[in-house]
């Protein structure tokens, strides 16, 4: 199984791995680094990026959800 770098295209290592039994399986979990230091903390750095908007768009959507309901309920009362 091949797992390329997303950035530089380098193959990535095994930096830890463990597993995990759930129900009656086993799930194995490997965690990936690229070899070169300085590539892995630009890809750190983006998918942290990422993450954090995905957090602030579900957050978003939560708020804008409450407002509708708010709303709909006071045009219920009237």
């Amino acid at each position: 199984m091949t797992n390329k770098c997303s950035r530089c295209g380098k193959e990535r290592v095994v930096v830890n791995s463990r597993k995990e039994k759930v129900g009656s399986s086993y799930v194995f979990y490997r965690e990936m680094s690229c070899p070169d230091k300085d590539c892995q903390k630009l890809v750190e750095k983006v998918l942290s990026n990422e993450a954090k908007k995905r957090v602030f768009i579900k957050d978003e959507q939560l708020k804008r959800e409450n407002e509708r309901k708010i709303r709909i309920a006071n045009s219920l009362k009237n």
